[in-house]
């Protein structure tokens, strides 16, 4: 499919289809979504069900964001569902490939300085092998499991804060996918918070580039994609060809840095094609 995107900021034509109201409706969403999430995760995280039943509890914690957006959307009628999610496939392969050449140079980035300065030490070969071949299959699961989140996070926050500069929706979108894992850490990981900060700020270091990818391509499906590749392909550098024990926040920091670097870098790849980050969102609707 050849790319449509405009060849100048001004062939961005404003759109009301997902002008929905102030801010206030962006909190009520950040609240039914992790609401919802705690709802869900409530069962697992008070000792109700057993361990074997997490790994189902997860992936609908998963679905909550999404069916916070369906809420609002129903309520709020800000324009076609299509649009205000972001479901137009658009220049999605272009944004794919950037976004999966990203997280394969930034995980080798860090499984380098995680190997010199983060006290990584290589795990066995056959171990190695057997992951290698299992990261296709996880790749293709988790961007199914990633498909609820994505469709609230950046298909229905992005358009509705698509008025605003990039920055700022980029801020904002870190922030309330911070705060709405809150409520899941239990279940994903032990009781240390040095574990559960790294896991959060990781998080809030990943949502400008994902936000960039949904602007840039104009459709939701690359961030699904690549939160997928962040599950999977990034996991299998970071932790499955060589680990080490506790937080190597040297492999942190570095991995927050590249990650809002990367963002910075494909919003200036935009602006080199003449379209602007604070109309990106309008033409994001699709015609």
């Amino acid at each position: 499919m050849t790319d449509q995107r405009p060849k100048s900021s001004a062939d961005i034509q404003p759109r009301p289809a997902a002008t929905a109201t102030g801010g206030s409706s962006a909190f009520l969403f950040l609240l039914i979504a992790t609401g919802l999430c705690f709802a869900v995760a409530s069962p697992a995280i008070f000792g109700a069900v057993s361990e074997e039943f997490v790994g189902l509890i997860v992936p609908a914690a998963q679905l909550t964001p999404f069916a916070a957006a369906v809420a609002l959307f129903l309520l709020l009628r800000p324009g076609r569902f299509g649009q205000v999610f972001a479901l137009r496939w658009g220049g999605s392969w272009r944004a794919i490939g950037l976004g999966l050449a990203t997280v394969v140079l930034i995980g080798l980035i860090q499984l380098g300085a995680g190997l010199a300065f983060g006290g990584y030490a290589p795990n066995p070969t056959d171990a190695v092998l057997l992951a290698a071949v299992a990261v296709p299959v996880f790749l293709v699961l988790q961007s199914v499991f990633a498909i609820g989140e994505e469709f609230g996070w950046r298909g229905w926050l992005v358009s509705h804060l698509q008025e605003r500069p990039f920055w700022q929706i980029a801020v904002v979108s870190a922030v309330f996918w911070m705060l709405w894992h809150v409520p899941a850490l239990p279940l994903i990981m032990a009781d240390d918070w040095q574990v559960a900060a790294a896991y959060l700020l990781a998080i809030g270091s990943w949502a400008p580039f994902m936000v960039a990818l949904r602007l840039y391509s104009g459709s939701v499906w690359p961030a699904v994609i690549i939160h997928g590749a962040l599950n999977s392909v990034r996991v299998f550098f970071t932790q499955s060809i060589a680990s080490g024990s506790g937080v190597a926040w040297v492999v942190e920091i570095l991995g927050w840095v590249l990650w809002i670097a990367a963002a910075w870098w494909l919003m200036s790849r935009a602006r080199k094609v003449g379209i602007h980050p604070s109309g990106m969102a309008r033409w994001a609707q699709g015609n």
